[in-house]
């Protein structure tokens, strides 16, 4: 049994902890739920600004011919190619190009699998690849040892929450205090969604760790377990590098279509990615990646030798490595792409719980706090004040990146850039507007009526702009836009209840008195 004292120092290094980490995990968890649908946000992008043609399509080897033409390809560098899939009907080719220092080493291309021509540079897409990066490394450098550490600590707080409510755990689950106090509805509604929650959190936590502190640990392993042999761990660990000598001689005849048509007939799959090495000469390899029928564990990768077929190394589960199956399920159970799309709502909705599990926790710390004597009026202020902008403000930032993608032309330069831009202004508007909002719980709400505003503004000028070009991808089977469209207005209808929630004059009457007698003393100090 824990003594008192025990469960008190707990109790405190969770909330402390909870609040130290919130504004980091609030933007990894909203933005990891989000990117669950990477790929519907980027058909939305681009593909009412182009057609989809129709006819069959152009075998590897002439994408690849395509891809190469017309810029300045470094044949000793990579070629790679993510093949077309249900939600992006181009191929998406990466060219590593000759360059200076400080100079972009690669370009990416949207291709046409019909006519090979080039639709437009992949970066100017930018906004589903920024929400997937600020989910992994807040768009920052060295942002994942940041993430990282961050789920550590999440995990830390996971764990010291079961042992706080352990006690209570079966018998308090379904308790919700509808009509009691702030406090108490506060807490049961963060005790039921921490609880709900908590397979899923634990799998994101753990995995967290792994994708992101990753280096650390090979560290570790490689001065203890090694003896500093790094070479011997990454050959346990199944890393295998494709070192090629050019030989300065054109290839004959390449049979890439023969090898990519070996490799889809053995996995009884297609390969989702192909990188081939030294392309153009005799020396040249190509590595074939993709999953299996088992998507969960079933994971292949094949490298060969183009002039003659000679397979190089194979990886699947005719030759298991652990580790690298056990990485591989990690992975596809976080990104939740193992099942249908069903599967990936359930994870969006826990993901969201897990927001709301931040939320409510920051607003507990600050009621508990309020309630003690000799307590900092400013901290407490300070706190409020970062819960909401780290909530709303990022909330909000979302929605108008998704109205800037939208409205920026698709031939725009540096189109990305405005769209980055338009997120951080906002973040920097909303911080600046909420030092001076007296009342703020009307002002989260307003930020998400705002949202949902915006929201609702993205989906009419969709079919203000491209009403044509989307009832065409409709009648040739494409659903990606009018689907993400779909969620955006479940998202906004969800925004606009809880923004007129926050606001409802006798909800809050309670609140705004605290606000008053809070802003008031803090003044007198």
């Amino acid at each position: 049994m824990m003594n008192k004292e025990f469960f008190k120092r707990l109790t405190d290094a969770h909330s402390w902890l909870g609040l130290i980490i919130s504004a980091v995990l609030f933007v990894v968890f909203f933005a990891g739920s989000i990117s669950l649908f990477r790929a519907e946000i980027t058909q939305w992008s681009m593909q009412p600004h182009f057609s989809v043609s129709q006819g069959d399509p152009l075998p590897l080897s002439e994408i690849l011919a395509s891809a190469i033409k017309g810029v300045p390809f470094d044949a000793k560098e990579h070629l790679s190619v993510r093949m077309p899939e249900e939600h992006m009907p181009y191929y998406r080719v990466y060219v590593d190009v000759e360059h200076q220092p400080d100079e972009e080493d690669h370009l990416a291309f949207f291709i046409d699998p019909v006519t090979g021509e080039k639709i437009a540079e992949i970066d100017r897409f930018y906004l589903s690849d920024f929400i997937y990066y600020l989910h992994r490394d807040l768009n920052l450098p060295y942002g994942k040892y940041v993430v990282g550490f961050v789920s550590l600590f999440f995990f830390f707080a996971l764990i010291s929450g079961i042992f706080i409510h352990a006690r209570k755990l079966i018998g308090s689950f379904f308790k919700y205090r509808s009509k009691d106090n702030t406090r108490s509805k506060l807490l049961d509604m963060h005790n039921v969604v921490g609880v709900m929650s908590l397979p899923f959190t634990l799998m994101y936590a753990i995995s967290g760790l792994i994708f992101n502190l990753v280096i650390i640990y090979q560290i570790a392993f490689a001065i203890v377990l090694y003896k500093g042999d790094q070479q011997a761990l990454l050959d346990d660990a199944g890393y295998e590098e494709v070192i090629v000598e050019w030989l300065d001689e054109a290839w004959q005849q390449p049979k890439i279509d023969s090898l990519m048509q070996q490799t889809t007939e053995k996995y009884g799959s297609t390969p989702t990615f192909i990188r081939i090495y030294n392309y153009g000469d005799e020396s040249a390899v190509i590595e074939f990646f993709g999953a299996g029928k088992n998507s969960l564990i079933d994971k292949y990768e094949i490298a060969y030798q183009v002039k003659d077929e000679t397979v190089l190394f194979t990886k699947d589960l005719d030759n298991p490595n652990t580790l690298v199956i056990g990485l591989h399920a990690i992975s596809t159970l976080h990104f939740g792409n193992y099942a249908g799309f069903d599967l990936r709502i359930l994870y969006f909705l826990l993901g969201m719980g897990v927001c709301a599990l931040i939320v409510t926790g920051n607003l507990l710390w600050i009621e508990k706090r309020s309630r003690q004597r000799h307590q900092s009026l400013k901290t407490l202020k300070f706190v409020r004040n970062f819960t909401l902008w780290g909530s709303g403000g990022v909330v909000v930032a979302t929605a108008v990146a998704f109205v800037c993608e939208r409205l920026l032309p698709a031939g725009l330069a540096n189109r990305e850039t405005f769209m980055l831009y338009s997120f951080i202004a906002t973040l920097l508007l909303t911080a600046i507007i909420l030092i001076f909002n007296d009342n703020k719980k009307h002002f989260l709400g307003h930020l998400l009526t705002l949202t949902a505003g915006l929201l609702v503004f993205v989906i009419v000028l969709d079919w203000a702009m491209f009403a044509k070009s989307i009832s065409l991808l409709w009648q040739q089977g494409i659903y990606g836009v009018i689907g993400t469209q779909i969620g955006l207005a479940i998202m906004a209808i969800i925004f606009a209840l809880s923004g007129h929630k926050l606001t409802d004059e006798n909800v809050n009457k309670t609140e705004e008195e605290y606000d008053s007698t809070l802003d008031k003393a803090t003044s007198t100090n």
